[in-house]
């Protein structure tokens, strides 16, 4: 099978992946009249019980608050509890933003909430993943420290992370392309390459990340070199040794989608993934 039909093979696999229909056990979470993700009913019984600004009405569970910042320090008093229930995975002491479900491009922030929390209620997360192209078309690839809380071990984009509140997607870019791969910014001429939505049920709840995906063409005598312990190891691959280890599941799923949304870039072929 040639590289083109083995990229677009994987792409239709991973964007019927990327798209999983909601349960009927999972129902809307509304702030003010504006639907920003969704949650287990069990939970939306149990914050209803807790806590006097939601209620349940037409079966979705209603958060009620006067502004951004009350809505964040209610949130931050719920992040506490399912904390305290050991209803989160991985706390992070990290803020990200609350959007409106259908808000792509983060137009519009109306709270901010701990970055564990995003998970168990469907909020929108945004990442930014970075794929650096060799002149003979290689592309460095990054395995996951072990001691990473979620896919250690696994093989992942070069550098890549969610982007916090109040940081832009380009500055986010150059922060994790220095974090995680040592490259001090300026140094690495980085390029839009696509956007895609993953919406899919994962261990800590429910995953409804937007992707913005940067391509760089860097030379032979580039290096990456981790900074803030997140990586085990980069290796430099062939496009066809990323597909056999892809093929062979030992690459995250959000990294499979950017790389070969990536490398379909580098062939010519359509990177419109129709994700939204």
């Amino acid at each position: 099978m040639d590289r083109k039909t083995r990229i677009a093979e994987l792409i239709a696999q991973k964007r019927a992946e990327a798209a999983v229909p909601i349960p009927d056990e999972r129902i809307p979470f509304v702030f003010n009249g504006v639907q920003v993700g969704h949650l287990l009913r069990q939970d939306a019984l149990f914050l209803v019980r807790r806590f006097r600004f939601f209620e349940i009405r037409e079966d979705a569970l209603l958060f009620s608050a006067q502004d951004s910042a009350q809505a964040s320090r209610r949130l931050a008093a719920v992040s506490q509890i399912f904390k305290a229930e050991r209803k989160v995975f991985a706390w992070r002491d990290e803020l990200l933003p609350v959007v409106p479900m259908h808000d792509l491009g983060r137009a519009c922030t109306l709270a901010a909430i701990e970055r564990a929390m995003c998970r168990p209620f469907a909020f929108s997360t945004f990442a930014v993943h970075l794929n650096p192209f060799t002149e003979d078309g290689r592309l460095w690839v990054a395995q996951r420290s072990f001691k990473k809380a979620i896919g250690p071990g696994y093989w992942d984009n070069c550098a890549a992370g969610m982007v916090p509140l109040n940081e832009s997607f380009p500055s986010a870019m150059a922060r994790e392309a220095y974090e995680e791969a040592g490259i001090e910014p300026g140094t690495i001429a980085f390029y839009f390459c696509s956007r895609h939505l993953i919406s899919r049920p994962v261990h800590e709840g429910w995953m409804r990340e937007n992707t913005i995906l940067f391509n760089a063409d860097v030379s032979d005598s580039f290096r990456p070199h981790n900074v803030d312990g997140e990586v085990e190891k980069f290796e430099l691959m062939t496009p066809d040794d990323i597909l056999d280890r892809m093929e062979a599941g030992l690459f995250t799923f959000e990294s499979s989608l950017s790389i070969l949304v990536g490398l379909a870039a580098k062939e010519g072929m359509p990177t419109e993934l129709d994700l939204y």
